[in-house]
Parts: structure tokens; C-alpha cells; sequence
């Protein structure tokens, strides 16, 4: 039966099947991996592997960490639909978005699509998916989750970050937002924009 996992029934699932696909990350996973690009799923594992990791030392549930790692890039689609289905739901519920940077539309719009989508409703690891891309949140599994989409061992970038954070969450997360914050403004030559819910 999990074979035949996908967003778009989920919500057709009984209710019961529903909350065991939520609770088991075996079966999120194969949902997720339906969904995206190979290189883009072992991403999101690689990503939750250094999120529960992270979480150990600071005390965060090591589950909630997992799941919004493994969750945190669900609207980044295998396909062409990524543009259109992220900018109709930053349309609808989040106009201000727009104008910002469109390499955070997946994180803000992935709120809403999980909610759709999966019936989710974690709010630590959703506000952790919004934030992920530009963070003005400081609750720990946001940090985490910021910290580990941008230093996860398969994106090959070598600093000590992973190991500042495993000793100062807070340290590891000011000196990657600056650097992150430098890169939009310098690199991608885009407007910054300030995060809110």
C-alpha cells in the first residue's frame, strides 16, 4: 500500500491512515520522494539527519527535528509545477510575498500546502519550514532547520558552522544569516526581505 502513497490523495485516505503516514517517516519519505527530484530527496534526508542531530544537543524533540527536515523542501517539485502551485498559494494567503525573493517562495508557501495537502498542523515545524530560507524566527528548531538546509553535508561547503551550532545555536545561527543575507544581497543581486507570519 505504500507504494501508492501520494500528496495529491492524501486526503482521501481514511482518517486513521492518515495519521500512521504522518507518524511514520518511513512512509513521508516515500511520499516525499515521489514528489521531487532524486538529488533534491536525498537533500531533505541529509538535511533531517543533521536537524535530529542538531536537536540532541539542544535539547529539541529529535522527531519534530527529523520531520521538518525531511518536510522542509516538499514544495520543490520534480516538475514545472513548482512556480506556479508556491506563487498560487503566496496569491491567496500571503500576497506580500511576491515581491520578495523567489527562492523563499517554496518555504513560505509550503505552510499553506502542508496544511492543504497533508491535514498538517505541527506549528513548531511549520513555522521551522517557513523560516527555513529567511529566518527571523530564534526558537531553536528554527535555527536548527536554517542551519542544517544550508550546511548539510551534501552541499559540500566547508566551515565550521555544524560545529559551532553543536555547541551555540544561537552563534552558528547569526554568523550563517549574515553570510546568507550578504550572498542575496551581493550574489543573487535580489532585495532582502524580512520574514513574518
Amino acid at each position: 500500500m505504500n507504494e501508492d502513497l501520494n500528496f495529491d490523495d492524501f486526503m482521501s485516505y481514511p482518517s486513521r491512515r492518515r495519521k500512521e503516514i504522518i507518524n511514520d517517516p518511513e512512509s513521508l519519505k516515500i511520499m516525499i520522494r515521489k514528489n521531487m527530484k532524486e538529488s533534491r530527496y536525498q537533500h531533505s534526508l541529509s538535511v533531517a539527519n543533521v536537524c535530529e542531530e542538531l536537536a540532541r544537543y539542544h535539547h529539541v524533540d529529535p522527531r519534530k527535528a527529523y520531520l521538518a527536515g525531511l518536510l522542509h523542501d516538499v514544495c520543490k517539485f520534480a516538475d514545472e509545477r513548482t512556480n506556479g502551485i508556491n506563487e498560487g498559494y503566496l496569491k491567496y494567503y500571503d500576497p506580500g510575498k511576491l515581491n520578495g525573493i523567489n527562492g523563499a517562495y517554496h518555504s513560505w508557501a509550503a505552510l499553506y500546502y502542508l496544511k492543504e495537502k497533508l491535514n498538517f498542523h505541527d506549528s513548531d515545524i511549520l513555522n521551522a519550514i517557513y523560516n527555513h530560507t529567511i529566518c527571523i524566527s530564534r526558537d531553536k528548531l528554527s535555527m536548527i532547520l536554517y542551519i542544517a538546509d544550508k550546511r548539510e553535508p551534501l552541499r559540500g561547503v566547508e566551515d565550521d558552522i555544524l560545529d559551532i551550532a553543536k555547541k551555540d545555536l544561537k552563534k552558528a545561527f547569526e554568523l550563517l544569516s549574515w553570510d546568507v543575507e550578504r550572498y542575496i544581497r551581493e550574489v543573487k543581486n535580489e532585495r532582502f526581505v524580512e520574514n513574518s507570519l
